[in-house]
């Protein structure tokens, strides 16, 4: 999975935008929606989050198109996006400190017909904020 993030100032808000690409031919990123244990167990809930200098606001979003997802072999629907890149959005405000801050990155991927990847946990991303904010 290829991830890049930067932050990002829209409409007098501060956003942090984090673009997540399966490599692979056929995974599709899991959904923001998919329970925390997964469904029966299977599957990780892609999750963003922050520390250091910001401060989420909200709930991260995307307007990805999700779909449903059954893994060749296994008896569950998992929730999942459509083909290509999922930019993920997570509104935030800087806090005093640094101009720097950690964005952290939980996602999983998986094929209907090559299984899934292993998961990846609090993937960290470090982040200089500079005048983004």
């Amino acid at each position: 999975m290829a991830v890049t993030v930067r932050a990002e100032s829209r409409d007098g808000s501060l956003l942090i935008l984090a673009e997540l690409r399966p490599e692979q031919r056929g995974f599709h990123l899991y959904s923001l929606t998919l329970p925390n244990g997964g469904v029966d167990g299977i599957g990780i809930p892609t999750r963003i989050r922050t520390e250091g200098s910001l401060r989420a606001t909200g709930p991260a979003t995307t307007d990805a198109k999700p779909r449903a997802l059954r893994p060749a072999g296994l008896d569950v629907s998992l929730p999942v996006y459509e083909d290509g890149p999922v930019t993920l959005e997570l509104p935030v405000r800087r806090v005093e400190g640094t101009d720097s801050a950690r964005v952290f990155l939980t996602y999983g991927a998986c094929s209907e017909t090559a299984g899934c990847l292993p998961p990846v946990r609090d993937h960290e991303v470090p982040l200089q904020l500079g005048s983004a904010g």
